[in-house]
């Protein structure tokens, strides 16, 4: 191990960082590029946690839990669909209400069931249950009103509203970072750890 590492190590042992010497030994890992995805792709936004795919699925790899007590970055987004059902915040007027959520605009183009039809992205947030993928479609609707209320900008949210498209029109089954493959058990999984669980 070099001095940097070395020196990431130390700090990776501190309370604040939620990672300790023994677990990235454990995980077979260099502790540098762990913190750095730590440091870079980590916020934390009201009560969930940010975390991009590509580090989410290092730590899943590594068989670590994601800690709220470290040293966040504090320019990421990630909305849940609770914020959402009750805000507007940096979207059009009335764009929640008046957007269909099987669109041009949005893109998004299954329709499990026929549940979707006619119905607008507020009403999805809105769906209770999970018929027809519906805790699926609120977090997907939630991450794609927070890329189009930041203006779709990849170094502020944490999915765009291209990987918003890829995971429901996929039914939760896409590619978060080149050559992984997640399913949809994967996919919610990610979802209720970073924007917190969708079931209503």
């Amino acid at each position: 191990m070099n001095h940097s590492e070395d020196v990431a190590v130390q700090e990776a042992e501190a309370p604040a960082s939620g990672l300790s010497r023994r677990h990235l030994v454990r995980a077979g890992l260099s502790a540098a590029p762990v913190l750095a995805a730590l440091k870079s792709n980590t916020v934390l936004a009201g009560d969930h946690t940010c975390i991009k795919p590509s580090t989410f699925s290092s730590l899943r790899a590594a068989q670590m839990k994601v800690s709220a007590r470290r040293e966040l970055k504090t320019d990421y987004e990630c909305q849940s669909h609770g914020y959402w059902k009750n805000r507007e915040n940096g979207l059009p007027n009335q764009y929640k209400t008046t957007t269909k959520f099987l669109s041009t605009e949005t893109g998004f183009t299954q329709n499990p069931g026929g549940v979707y039809t006619n119905k607008t992205l507020q009403q999805v947030l809105e769906n209770g249950g999970n018929h027809g993928n519906a805790a699926l479609a609120r977090h997907v609707v939630a991450a794609f009103l927070t890329a189009k209320a930041y203006q779709n900008d990849p170094s502020r949210v944490m999915l765009t509203q291209s990987q918003c498209r890829a995971i429901w029109n996929g039914q939760g089954i896409w590619q978060p970072f080149a050559g992984t493959t997640w399913t949809l058990s994967q996919t919610m999984a990610y979802f209720d750890m970073v924007y917190g669980p969708a079931f209503l």
